[in-house]
């Protein structure tokens, strides 16, 4: 038996259970960040002021980065499909 039959069954070759173990740790700090900052703050949008909880603010800069992400992701892998 080779050494790489007892692999510990917590580790798999391709780093799966690293990967979730690290977008777990970034959702549960997000989620604190998020609950750090319930204050209410003047926003300025392109064409008037509003009072809003930074909760909003901060949501939808994820919203619109993961956005950004998903579309530059996509298009990345439809063109190395070519």
């Amino acid at each position: 038996m080779s050494n790489d039959d007892h692999r510990s069954p917590s580790r798999d070759g391709d780093g799966t259970n690293s990967r979730m173990i690290a977008v777990i740790v970034a959702a549960v700090l997000f989620v604190w960040f998020i609950l750090a900052n319930s204050q209410e703050v003047e926003v300025t949008w392109w064409v008037f002021n509003t009072q809003t909880s930074l909760i909003v603010v901060i949501l939808l800069s994820a919203l619109l980065g993961a956005g950004i992400t998903f579309f530059v992701m996509h298009r990345r892998s439809r063109r190395d499909q070519r």
